[in-house]
């Protein structure tokens, strides 16, 4: 990855833990062809040799890190300085260059090696959605008819730490006229018969993130919202049908998209097909209609196509896979068929 007279500076903490497995906030890594190194404060001391095991640990005392850096790197031989150009600040990258070295942008080199999942990170993912899901199913086996979005919310978060989730990520949990908002956070309004019910959630289990979203029609619903949720279904059918490697990321979102439009709510399909996962919730690669990757075998990712009709309500269904040799492995497995919940 590293040429011998470059050394890559790491600042990100999602790149940091990927490296050393240092979760905490502070510090610096240095990763050279020959020794790996992590600059922090005396605090974290205990921590970086608890996790980053691989790593020579300089404690930031008496000199600033750029001084530690400088000495590094001369020691080293370093005559060019990798750094992430989406994570340095302006301000940063000034100070960076009051160094003896030659600044070399990074571009994506760390998340282009990232986006390759190891077998154990894989294992953590798996984990990671059998618990999100399983939170789900769980929260939704005490379900009664005019329990809150946030009462709900609260379930599934309580339950996924019973099952082991470090933290959680994100959850949305949206009804009714509320369904439309993607990223819609749970309130206090009463979930009722009638109405779809959509629950997006991921949790972070030993660093790795899980992503799965179902709705669900809460008794009997009319039939538009069914004619949606059918094809919603349909369209996710069809873009996981198409995740192989060497399948194009740009390609999947515009055959998923023009069959959703095809079925006359095109319009109404308003964010990206689906994105990676990992040590990050969203990260590369992406499956829009501006960006273009081309899966390779390790890679996971989601596709989560969705319809929003105003006023009325919205459909959302996601999952996440694993891209393998031939096609791909569902990761998260909750039944698509439509249900009708009302006491489960």
């Amino acid at each position: 990855m590293l040429k011998k007279n470059q050394g890559l500076f790491v600042i990100k903490k999602e790149n940091k833990f990927y490296f050393s497995n240092f979760t905490g906030s502070g510090g610096y890594l240095f990763i050279t062809k020959k020794n790996k190194y992590i600059l922090i404060d005396e605090k974290y001391e205990k921590q970086a040799q608890e996790q980053c095991k691989e790593f020579s640990i300089i404690i930031l005392k008496h000199k600033s890190f750029l001084q530690y850096l400088r000495e590094i790197g001369e020691k080293e031989g370093i005559e060019e300085l990798v750094f992430e150009e989406n994570a340095v600040v302006f301000s940063l990258y000034k100070e960076l260059k009051k160094l003896p070295f030659k600044l070399v942008e990074s571009e994506n080199l760390i998340e282009s090696q990232r986006v390759i999942k190891k077998k154990f990170e894989i294992e953590l993912i798996k984990k990671s959605c059998n618990i999100a899901q399983s939170a789900i199913l769980s929260a939704l086996s005490e379900f009664e008819v005019g329990m809150t979005e946030k009462e709900l919310a609260a379930k599934i978060e309580d339950s996924s730490k019973r099952l082991g989730a470090d933290k959680i990520d994100f959850l949305i949990v949206v009804s009714g006229k509320r369904g439309v908002l993607p990223h819609g956070r749970p309130t206090d309004k009463k979930i009722e018969l009638g109405e779809l019910l959509t629950i997006d959630f991921g949790c972070v289990y030993k660093g790795y993130h899980s992503d799965i979203t179902r709705t669900y029609g809460v008794g009997d619903i009319n039939s538009q919202l069914k004619e949606i949720y059918n094809i919603v279904k349909e369209a996710q059918n069809l873009g996981i049908s198409m995740v192989k490697p060497g399948a194009n990321t740009k390609d999947i979102d515009r055959v998923v998209r023009e069959y959703i439009s095809g079925k006359g709510y095109g319009e109404y399909f308003i964010h990206g097909l689906g994105h990676g996962i990992g040590i990050e919730g969203h990260e590369k690669p992406f499956l829009n209609w501006k960006e273009e990757s081309i899966l390779k075998v390790g890679m996971t990712l989601t596709i989560e196509p969705g319809i929003y009709l105003p006023e009325i309500g919205g459909v959302r269904i996601e999952d996440t896979l694993l891209v393998e040799e031939t096609e791909c492995e569902m990761l998260t497995t909750i039944s698509k068929e439509f249900k009708e919940i009302k006491l489960c």
